[in-house]
């Protein structure tokens, strides 16, 4: 199953090559015989082998509440962070406040993990097969200034870039399936839909030039092509590019000028009255101070960590 992760990495800008999806499985196959479509009591412990991704403990979502699925076998280390359930409870009431309810229709679960200082938040499908239906990972070392929703803030930006792959990739936009026969992007999960917002993109800013993409190294590509990204971080495939798109689309306070191709895929999302209303809806809950491009950057957490790229197929 692919994930969809956002990493910080201390001191380096580091953007990896995607994986296979059968190599990135293997990687973070966490050695469960529970397996996601299995709705344990949460009252065990399920076995966690090594707990390399630090996941603490999953919660099924139901409009606004969460309820346990089960926790993880965690080191000892971990455990507080664990236990904390009601820091868990007051993550998700973050996200509730960020994204209106009628919006988190396809995120089917929740999990609060801990990203070592690395790794913020991720997605990923809770069925392969099914894109209705999306896994809401969020890390609560991570998880500051949770009372109120300030677009300046890291955290609030790292929720808002993750939402932006369940709206960009679930059943609605893309198709699940093989690559085989697809005459759109492909973003790993499925063949994307003609008029898909990650397809439109796609046609704007990536197909004229995708030929010398190189996933092993964009950071040439991204030196030669930098007027047609909002970050560095976006360049290392499309999936991410238009999460960093739709990020700076909800927290930039104007509407762009069109003097580069950056800008107009912002713009692009102004063409969608539905991307519109909902950029009208999060920003009505949040601080009046919006993001500068880059600002979040001044954020002290970010200070001590750089965004760096994709481990396997990560958002």
């Amino acid at each position: 199953m692919k994930k969809h992760f956002l990493f910080l990495l201390v001191f380096a800008v580091l953007v990896a090559a995607c994986k296979k999806d059968e190599g990135f499985y293997n990687e973070f196959n966490d050695g469960q015989e529970w397996t996601d479509n299995q709705a344990g009591n949460g009252n065990e412990p399920q076995t966690n082998e090594n707990n390399e991704d630090g996941s603490l403990t999953l919660y099924e979502v139901t409009g606004d509440a969460i309820a346990k699925i089960k926790d993880y076998e965690v080191p000892q280390s971990l455990l507080t962070y664990q236990q904390d359930y009601a820091k868990h409870q007051e993550i998700w009431d973050f996200v509730t406040r960020l994204l209106p309810l009628e919006e988190r229709d396809k995120i089917g679960q929740f999990e609060v993990f801990h990203g070592g200082g690395e790794v913020l938040g991720y997605v990923t499908p809770v069925n392969e097969n099914d894109l209705s239906k999306w896994r809401f990972g969020l890390a609560i070392d991570a998880a500051e200034q949770l009372d109120g929703i300030d677009f300046k803030n890291l955290f609030t930006y790292v929720a808002i870039h993750e939402y932006g792959h369940v709206l960009t990739l679930n059943d609605g936009q893309v198709m699940a399936g093989s690559e085989a026969g697809c005459n759109n992007y492909f973003p790993g999960e499925g063949c994307s839909r003609s008029n898909s917002y990650i397809n439109r993109m796609f046609e704007l800013g990536w197909k004229d030039i995708y030929r010398e993409f190189d996933e092993n190294n964009p950071e040439p590509f991204y030196e030669k092509y930098k007027d047609r990204f909002v970050t560095d971080y976006a360049a290392t495939n499309p999936a991410e590019d238009i999460a960093e798109v739709f990020a700076f689309f909800i927290t930039q306070e104007n509407k762009p000028d069109a003097s580069n191709i950056a800008n107009q895929k912002i713009r692009l999302l102004y063409e969608f009255p539905e991307l519109v209303d909902l950029r009208n809806k999060i920003r009505s809950t949040g601080s009046t101070v919006a993001l500068r491009a880059g600002s979040w950057r001044e954020n002290p957490l970010y200070g001590k960590f750089k965004i760096c790229g994709r481990k396997g197929c990560l958002h």
